[in-house]
């Protein structure tokens, strides 16, 4: 039987959450690393589960019931963390959980991540242990749960990593990676000849496609059927209704 994911994609485009000069917004952030866990999670045989579509703003506590009502086994919350005052120097990646003790399911889960971030080559904030906090998706959930912040946005460095497609798709494959290792699955590889990032010449390009929605800045090098090429021209607006 497939394990189950709820992710919950942080904050609602109503959120007033940004980067100093507001050239970032947490909510796009959030919603954003949803589209790129989801089917990651998805191609190594979870099921995934929201707690909200891309314009909803459900309470704290509706999030933490969609997965319970769900019976997911691992909930995730996805942020960026911030310090008032403006631009400032702390940065790097924090998971957190509820409470203790370690040997806690839900700080299981969460070093598991933090290991396989730090692996990636992402900055930790602190160490590879979680630090507790009595948010409501954490407390009020059945499922082990993490919230997971993954980078500041008041740091000039990081904000400028946060908002690329590159670095989104970085920190998707290590969380999912993570998520593997706690639960001690195996992960399936891409299929040979499809690498996971795009070739140089087309980074570009590729980055402003995943950014306005017409790919889901998964599996770059794969193959287009005639499917996939009719939802390209119908995200562009290429396809009209017939009379």
């Amino acid at each position: 039987m497939s394990k189950m994911i709820c992710i919950d994609p942080g904050h609602w485009p109503g959120s007033v959450n940004c980067s100093p000069d507001k050239s970032y917004w947490e909510y796009e952030f959030a919603w954003d690393m949803y589209t790129r866990l989801k089917p990651r999670f998805e191609k190594q045989g979870f099921t995934v589960v929201g707690t909200r579509t891309q314009q909803e703003n459900p309470s704290l506590t509706a999030r933490a019931t969609v997965s319970n009502k769900a019976g997911a086994d691992l909930f995730l919350s996805i942020h960026s963390n911030a310090v008032s005052g403006g631009w400032m120097s702390p940065k790097g990646f924090v998971a957190y959980t509820s409470s203790g003790p370690d040997t806690a399911k839900r700080n299981k889960a969460a070093r598991a991540i933090l290991s396989a971030v730090q692996a990636a080559g992402v900055t930790l904030f602190g160490t590879k242990a979680p630090y507790h906090a009595s948010f409501t998706v954490l407390t009020a959930t059945t499922a082990p749960a993490v919230l997971l912040e993954c980078g500041f946005h008041t740091n000039k460095e990081e904000v400028a990593l946060l908002k690329t497609a590159a670095y989104r798709n970085k920190l998707a494959k290590a969380i999912v990676s993570g998520v593997m290792d706690y639960f001690g699955m195996e992960e399936q590889q891409p299929e040979s000849g499809q690498p996971d990032q795009p070739s140089d010449w087309a980074k570009d390009a590729w980055e402003l496609a995943v950014k306005l929605g017409i790919f889901d800045g998964t599996n770059p090098q794969g193959p287009l059927t005639r499917e996939q090429a009719a939802l390209v021209l119908y995200r562009l607006g290429l396809l009209k209704g017939g009379s």
